[in-house]
This record gives structure tokens, sequence and C-alpha cells, in this order.
């Protein structure tokens, strides 16, 4: 029996089996169904439990990492958010390095150094749970601070929060 011969419960059982620490041959699935079946890849995602999101990157990884040459095991341990960040830089000659800097730094500082940025020292996280009103308001005075959107986010907002603090002391 080979791949195309699976049927659909087949094919979404197969993935369901192999989400979490499996998740590149998961990402080898779907981009394998991508290619072969895109008409069924996001229901297969989503009855795998998978957002779309996370498909299209799961698939965009394994296009990008099957043929770089590094080993499965110094993939699995970089993990598939790494990944995919430096996905966003790779080129067929930063492959080494983007892996090398992925192996040594947290994705939080991956993304501030792959943006030209030196990642803040012994950092703590803030998170916040705000009603849609309360985010709007803090979302517009980070942006009149100096935050920057991107995409649904905001990139700089921790330096537009701390300039927002000292205008009010």
């Amino acid at each position: 029996m080979t791949k195309k011969d699976l049927s659909f419960d087949e094919k979404v059982e197969f993935i369901a089996n192999f989400i979490g620490d499996n998740f590149l041959r998961v990402a080898r699935a779907l981009r394998e169904l991508q290619d072969e079946q895109p008409d069924i890849f996001l229901k297969v995602a989503e009855l795998a439990g998978l957002s779309n999101r996370k498909a299209y990157a799961l698939a965009r990884i394994s296009r990008q990492f099957d043929d770089l040459g590094a080993s499965e095991e110094r993939l699995y341990s970089i993990g598939w958010t790494k990944l995919q960040i430096i996905g966003r830089y790779l080129t067929e000659d930063n492959g080494e390095y983007l892996l090398q800097l992925a192996e040594l730094n947290t994705a939080h500082d991956l993304e501030a150094l792959l943006r030209g940025e030196t990642p803040v020292e012994d950092a703590k996280v803030v998170q916040f749970y705000l009603s849609a009103n309360d985010y709007k308001r803090l979302r517009s005075k980070l942006v009149t601070h100096g935050a920057v959107v991107s995409g649904n986010g905001l990139a700089k907002k921790e330096l537009a929060l701390m300039k927002l603090l000292s205008h009010s002391d």
C-alpha cells in the first residue's frame, strides 16, 4: 500500500498519532498531503486538532529543513517553534548559522537577534488578560509611544510601555 492509497480517515489518524514529539513526521505528512491532496489539507489539520496556521507552518518546516542536512535529533531538540522562526531567514548559505543560533537562544531572544536587536538579559515576562476595549486602549497608547504594528501584534512594545510609564511619573 502506498501513501496515496491511504483513505482520508487513515491520514487523519496517522497525523493525530504523531503530533507532539514527532512534529517532523507530522510536518512531512502534512507537506505530502498539501502537495498531493490540497483540497483536504485543512480539513485533515482540523480533524487532527491543528490550527490552519500551525498546519501550514509544519508543512513549511518540512519543505525548508528536510534537505538541509541537519539530523532529525538536532531539529527535534531545536523544536518546531524555533525552526519556524529561523525558517523566515533561511537561505542556502546560512542554515548552519541559524541552527546554531536557535540552539543557543530562547525563541524570544532568537526573534530579537534576527531583527538585529540585542535581547534583554534576564528578561521577565508580563502577561495581561484585558477586555477588548482595554486592549484597544493599551494598544493605542503603546503605538502612540513608539510601538509598531506588526501583523496582529506589536513590535517594540516593551520600549513603548516604558516610555509610557515614564510619562506618567
